[in-house]
């Protein structure tokens, strides 16, 4: 994980997009949190789409 971020590169690489949202929607309170930070570290982590 990065340990230095720009704030433009926060913006882009942990908003919600729309697909990420509605995968949420079955879920509350917080599971839900959980759910999209982890879904957005596996992102950045696991499949690379961290701005360089």
């Amino acid at each position: 994980m990065r340990q230095e971020w720009e704030p433009e590169d926060l913006i882009e690489v942990w908003t919600l997009l729309e697909e990420d949202q509605e995968r949420l929607r079955n879920k509350s309170g917080a599971n839900r949190l959980g759910f999209a930070l982890l879904l957005k570290f596996f992102e950045v982590e696991a499949c690379g789409h961290a701005v360089r």
